[in-house]
């Protein structure tokens, strides 16, 4: 079977044709992987939850409380103190000691933070007759020295109340500081943060 033959007016028509027709479908492809995708909106990050046991992680926290925690932040999480007053952490710097009373205290019990004034936030928690925090070892108010000793072993540092006799200061490179009274039971517990360890207590 012959083919029709095809004119040569009617092949200069049909290449452009052809070509726009190929330049159409490239322009096409090209726009379609040019469109910008819908952006996928990132997950929303959870939401912190707030810590409600009443360990004292050294370095850390004591409960609720962390250290750098928001002066707006502590409010939120345990309220307005009872009082305040003014303080210098162990550089020197000013700083105000926040007060809470606290339900499980000893009479003369309470839970101090110390706020750095100059960026308002949480430097130390200390806990002074509190026996409902602990330690996740089970040291606590009222906790003796050797249980001290064997949770935590020699202590970095230590500051003595005066001829090396008891009531004594064990701090810890891990941000902890365990005051002893005189009959070497634990009076009060303070978290700091660790790198401080030989201002809070004189170097041995």
């Amino acid at each position: 079977m012959k083919l029709p033959r095809i004119s040569a007016f009617a092949t200069l028509l049909l290449v452009p044709a052809l070509l726009l027709t190929l330049a159409a479908c490239a322009t096409s492809k090209k726009t379609e992987a040019d469109a910008p995708k819908a952006a996928i909106a990132p997950a929303a990050p959870a939401a912190a939850v707030p810590v409600r046991d009443t360990f004292i992680i050294p370095g850390e926290r004591a409960g609720p409380i962390l250290l750098g925690m928001s002066l707006e932040k502590l409010i939120e999480v345990v309220g307005e103190p009872v009082s305040s007053t003014a303080a210098r952490m162990p550089s020197g710097r000013s700083a105000l000691l926040y007060r809470y009373a606290d339900p499980d205290a000893s009479p003369d019990g309470a839970l101090l933070v110390m706020v750095r004034e100059t960026d308002q936030t949480v430097y130390s928690i200390r806990l002074d007759g509190i026996e409902s925090f602990q330690t996740r070892e089970g040291v606590r108010y009222g906790s003796s020295e050797a249980r001290v000793r064997a949770s935590f072993g020699k202590p970095q540092s230590i500051l003595e109340s005066g001829g090396g006799e008891i009531p004594r200061t064990y701090c810890y490179l891990s941000g902890l500081a365990v005051r002893l009274n005189v009959t070497g039971n634990v009076e009060s517990l303070t978290v700091f943060p660790g790198s401080d360890v030989r201002k809070i207590c004189k170097a041995q």
